[in-house]
C-alpha cells in the first residue's frame, strides 16, 4: 500500500510538472504573440541566413525583409551606430494594432542609418499602426542623383514617425498623402530639396487628423529638377482635414528654388479645413522668386488659426493670407497672437500680407498680434472684403497700410509709423498723418463717433536685433521682448 501511494505520489507530481511547463510554454507563446516578434539586423556581425531573432542571428541587409508580414508588436530593429545600405519598403502587410505598433528602429548605442543613396529611405504604402522611430536616414543629395524621400507615407492609417533625422533628399525629408492619424514628432528634416515635411491629400482623397509636433525643418534650399512649381518649404501642409501644427521651427529654406515665380514659405498650409499652426518659430527662409515669408494661409483655408507664433528676418511677409487662382473658397480664419519682426525684407515689405490670385476669399479675423517692421506693417494687392483688424500693434518705418487696403476694417488698433511721423496711410494721393483725419474720411478706427485707436508709442520692448531672438520655441513662453498691456478693445478669445 505504501509503495503503491509513493507510486502514486510520484506520478502525481510528474503529472503535476508537466502540466507546469505546459502552463509555461503557453503563457510564453502568450506574451510572445501579445509582444511580437522581434527582427534584429547587424550590417557588420550579420547573416541573412539567420533567424534575424536574436541579437546573435541577426540579419545583414535590409533586403531582408522584402516582401515580409508584420503584425501586432512586432520590431524591426536595426543596430545603432551601423550604416544599413538601401531602403524598407512596407505596404498592407504592415499592420498593427492600437497601442501594438509595428516598429522600426534602432537597437543597442546610438541611432542607425539607412543610406538610401539616390532612393528613398522608408516607403509604407497601406500599412497601418506603424511606428518609426530612432533612425537617421540619408540620401546622396538634392544634387547629387537622389530622386526620393527619407520617409515616404501613402494611404496610411496611424502611423508615427519620431525622433528621426532626414537629409540628402531631392524630395521631402518626410512625405505623406492620402493619409490619417499620422503624427510626425521630433523629425529634423535638413538639406533636402522640396520641402522638410510636406502633407498632400486632394478632394478625392483627402489627408485627415495629422500631428505635426516639435520638429525642426532646416536648410530645404529647393528641388532642382522643379521649374514649375514652389519649392523649398519648410513644413507644408494641403488637402486635409483637421492639422495641428506646433513647437517647430523652420529656418533658412527656399533660398536656391530655381524658377522665379511663387515660391516657398516656412510654414504654411493650402486647401485645409481646421488648420492649427501655434507655438512655432519661423525665419531667416528666403525665396530667389516671391514669397520666402514665414507662416501663410493659403488658398482654399478654411476655419483655421494661426496663434502665438514668432515670424522674423524672412524675406516674404510674416503672416501672408492669400488665394491662389481656381482654389477652393478660403473664409472664416483666425491670425492671433503672433509676432512678427523684420519680415518683407525682399517680398510685399511688410510684416501682413494679403494676396488674391483668385476669387473667393474673405472673412479672417486678425487680432492681438504685434508687427515691426521697417517698410509697412500691412499690404494687400487687391481689396478683400471681410477681413478685420482689431487691438493689434503696427509699428512701421513707413506708412502703416500700403497698398489695397480700404475695404478692411481697422478697429482699436495701436499705431507708431516712422516713430510718428509717417502717415497711418498713403494712397494715390490720399494720405492720412492722424487718426481722426483717417477716421473721418473713412469711417476705420470709429464706432459711434468715437475713435477706437491710438496713433502713440505702444512701449513694449524691442530687441536690437534679430540675434536676441530665440529659434526654439520652447523659449517662446519666457522671451522678455514685444510684452505689452491689455488691449484697447477687449474680444473673445
Amino acid at each position: 500500500m505504501s509503495l503503491r501511494r509513493h507510486a502514486g505520489s510520484g506520478e502525481s507530481k510528474l503529472h503535476a510538472r508537466l502540466k507546469g511547463i505546459v502552463l509555461l510554454m503557453a503563457i510564453a507563446m502568450n506574451i510572445q504573440s501579445v509582444l511580437g516578434a522581434i527582427y534584429h539586423l547587424d550590417s557588420v556581425a550579420g547573416n541573412d541566413a539567420n533567424s534575424g531573432r536574436t541579437q546573435e542571428t541577426a540579419w545583414r541587409s535590409l533586403e531582408r525583409l522584402a516582401g515580409m508580414s508584420f503584425s501586432a508588436g512586432d520590431k524591426i530593429l536595426l543596430r545603432g551606430g551601423q550604416t544599413f545600405v538601401g531602403g524598407i519598403k512596407l505596404d498592407a502587410k504592415a499592420a498593427g494594432k492600437d497601442k501594438e505598433f509595428v516598429v522600426i528602429g534602432s537597437f543597442g548605442e546610438g541611432k542607425a542609418v539607412i543610406d538610401a543613396g539616390d532612393g528613398t529611405g522608408i516607403s509604407l504604402e497601406e500599412s497601418s499602426f506603424v511606428l518609426i522611430e530612432k533612425l537617421k536616414i540619408v540620401g546622396c543629395g538634392r544634387k547629387e542623383g537622389n530622386n526620393g524621400n527619407g520617409i515616404r507615407l501613402v494611404n496610411t492609417r496611424h502611423v508615427t514617425v519620431n525622433d528621426v533625422e532626414a537629409t540628402g533628399f531631392r524630395l521631402a525629408g518626410v512625405f505623406t498623402t492620402g493619409d490619417s492619424n499620422t503624427r510626425i514628432v521630433g523629425v529634423h528634416a535638413h538639406d533636402n530639396g522640396a520641402a522638410g515635411i510636406e502633407v498632400t491629400g486632394w478632394s478625392e482623397n483627402r489627408s485627415k487628423d495629422i500631428y505635426i509636433g516639435y520638429c525642426r525643418a532646416e536648410n530645404n534650399p529647393g528641388d532642382p529638377e522643379n521649374i514649375t512649381n514652389h519649392s523649398g518649404n519648410g513644413i507644408v501642409v494641403g488637402g486635409l482635414q483637421n492639422c495641428l501644427i506646433e513647437y517647430c521651427v523652420a529656418w533658412n529654406n527656399g533660398w536656391d528654388m530655381p524658377r522665379k515665380g511663387n515660391g516657398p514659405v516656412g510654414i504654411w498650409g493650402w486647401d485645409c479645413d481646421r488648420l492649427t499652426i501655434q507655438h512655432c518659430i519661423s525665419f531667416n527662409n528666403k525665396s530667389p522668386g516671391q514669397d520666402g515669408g514665414g507662416f501663410d494661409f493659403d488658398g482654399g483655408v478654411t476655419n483655421s488659426v494661426m496663434q502665438h507664433n514668432l515670424s522674423y528676418g524672412n524675406e516674404g511677409p510674416g503672416y501672408l493670407l492669400c488665394q491662389y487662382p481656381d482654389a477652393p473658397v478660403w473664409k472664416n480664419n483666425i491670425v492671433r497672437h503672433n509676432i512678427s519682426y523684420k519680415d518683407g525684407t525682399k517680398n510685399s515689405k511688410a510684416g501682413i500680407a494679403l494676396w488674391e490670385g483668385g476669387k473667393d476669399i474673405s472673412d479672417a479675423l486678425v487680432h492681438d498680434n504685434i508687427i515691426v517692421n521697417e517698410a509697412h506693417a500691412v499690404t494687400s494687392t487687391h481689396e478683400i472684403h471681410g477681413i478685420v483688424f482689431r487691438d493689434n500693434t503696427f509699428i512701421s518705418g513707413g506708412s502703416t497700410l500700403s497698398g489695397k487696403t480700404e475695404a478692411f476694417r481697422f478697429e482699436g488698433n495701436i499705431y507708431w509709423p516712422g516713430g510718428g511721423k509717417k502717415p497711418i496711410y498713403d494712397k494715390d494721393g490720399k494720405v492720412y498723418m492722424t487718426l481722426q483725419e483717417w477716421s473721418d474720411a473713412t469711417g476705420q478706427e470709429t464706432e459711434k463717433g468715437k475713435v477706437l485707436g491710438k496713433l502713440e508709442d505702444s512701449g513694449i520692448l524691442l530687441p536690437s536685433g534679430a540675434e536676441e531672438l530665440p529659434a526654439n520655441p520652447a523659449e517662446l513662453a519666457k522671451m522678455k521682448f514685444f510684452r505689452r498691456a491689455a488691449p484697447i478693445r477687449g474680444i473673445p478669445k
